[in-house]
């Protein structure tokens, strides 16, 4: 009983460092994966912004448009710059996580980006 628990033991334990190892690797392509779903997220916060209304209100379509696609492309590249390993491991796995981890991210850099294109 004691040598299949050692063993169950360090099965569990390789496995876990595989799974954070593997993580660090794919972290890239979770960041890739979630790079469209920030961006849609960012033209609806943009959308809700009082700031992006003012602004908005002064520019033609073109002008909005392409502004709102030089925010939102700042934001889905910056936005997971600061997101631990481990919190991009949950969204990849966990929908709320990644709900979650999207808004946070968009609404922390939304207005630096949008400061940065409205210059």
């Amino acid at each position: 009983m004691k040598k299949s628990f050692c063993w169950v033991f360090a099965i569990c334990l390789l496995a876990g460092s595989v799974s954070v190892f593997a993580t660090d690797k794919n972290s890239t392509l979770t960041q890739k994966m979630l790079k469209p779903v920030i961006e849609q997220s960012c033209k609806s916060e943009l959308k809700d912004s009082k700031v992006w209304k003012t602004a908005a209100f002064f520019m033609n379509s073109e002008q909005q448009s392409t502004t709102q696609k030089q925010i939102c492309g700042c934001v889905s590249d910056h936005a997971l710059n600061d997101v631990s390993v481990k919190d991009l491991a949950l969204a990849s796995v966990n929908e709320a996580a990644k709900n979650s981890l999207i808004k946070q991210a968009v609404v922390n850099s939304v207005k630096g980006c949008a400061q940065d294109a409205l210059k």
